[in-house]
């Protein structure tokens, strides 16, 4: 399994290859889209100057970085849709990130997967923000022309492990989350922003929207048992922390044979992601070596927990909750 970590600074690349990160992704703000749009509309769903390159300059210089230490780096071009009057910049920067040589475009917006195959020789890489669901999903994306799939975070052990194996018949490579920002809700029906970027927020409460404390009501009578079920779900997610992990499903990715593992968070800082990718690399050098024992190895992935968020860790933030807390 690969390890892919994220950057939002150029100078970030070396430093996290050689923590352990052998593909990188980010996003690009330019001048054009700021001035046009602002980051409110982001071009890649992070809405903050420090989750974003500032122009593809530097991304022509982070890319040549990681190339010259063997890693991999992805443009993301995810949000959910664009508007007629935003394709034309979003081609642009396609064509930008081609030509500054990144390996792979993320990308959520499925009319758009078809039109960047047309134009440019990329490979795509279905984004979280996209509707991969079940196998007849896989099917249409591939048809599309996708080549990655990063699996929704809500998933269950259980259908990450049938979605890979169909991807793996359909020649897809998959992708799965590990760590931080796990989605209190669906990412493919997401409207929420994300801004972590409190010179900017407008959600002083929290940083994350759905994160902050608010009441979710009914238009329709949904019935007592739904409706509470709703009440309850947005409670228990007010104000919690960013301290989301899945550490513990390392071993069943690698036996599914997924092949790349994800650390969210553009936004957070250089020193918490170098930890992550520490981390992370400890931990598959773990499972690939002799007279591994996953009970040792969930003890591990909770101490190293605690070594991370200075807390032990519970269901909530638990990404895969039937193999990390059962």
């Amino acid at each position: 399994m690969r390890i892919l970590a994220p950057f939002s600074k150029a100078e970030e690349v070396a430093k996290l290859v050689k923590a352990g990160a052998q593909e990188l992704y980010c996003g690009v703000v330019d001048s054009q889209w700021e001035k046009s749009y602002t980051y409110v509309s982001s071009i890649n769903l992070r809405h903050d100057k420090i989750a974003n390159l500032g122009s593809f300059n530097e991304l022509r210089e982070a890319v040549q970085s990681a190339h010259s230490m063997d890693a991999k780096v992805s443009l993301a071009l995810n949000a959910h849709f664009y508007s007629q009057n935003q394709l034309p910049i979003v081609m642009g920067h396609a064509e930008k990130g081609v030509k500054a040589e990144a390996d792979y475009l993320i990308v959520a917006d499925a009319a758009l997967v078809p039109k960047l195959k047309e134009e440019f020789p990329v490979k795509i890489s279905l984004s979280t923000a996209s509707h991969a669901f079940n196998n007849p999903a896989l099917d249409f994306f591939k048809q599309l022309g996708v080549s990655r799939i990063v699996l929704p975070r809500h998933l269950t052990v259980e259908e990450i492990m049938e979605l890979s194996s169909h991807a793996k018949k359909l020649g897809l490579t998959t992708e799965c989350f590990v760590l931080n920002a796990l989605c209190p809700y669906t990412d493919g029906l997401c409207t929420f922003q994300h801004i972590v970027d409190e010179s900017v927020s407008f959600m002083p409460i929290s940083k994350f929207a759905c994160r902050a404390p608010f009441k979710a009501t009914a238009f329709k009578n949904p019935g007592k048992e739904k409706k509470l079920a709703a009440e309850s779900h947005v409670k228990l997610w007010n104000n919690t922390d960013y301290r989301d992990c899945g550490l513990c499903a390392l071993p069943h990715f690698k036996r599914f044979g997924i092949d790349t593992v994800k650390i969210a968070g553009r936004g957070i800082s250089l020193e918490e992601r170098l930890a992550n990718v520490t981390i992370l690399k400890n931990a598959t050098s773990l499972i690939n070596g002799k007279g591994f024992k996953e009970a040792q190895f969930k003890k591990h992935c909770k101490e190293r927990y605690f070594d991370l968020f200075h807390s032990k860790c519970d269901y909530i933030h638990c990404y895969y909750a039937g193999v990390g807390l059962e």
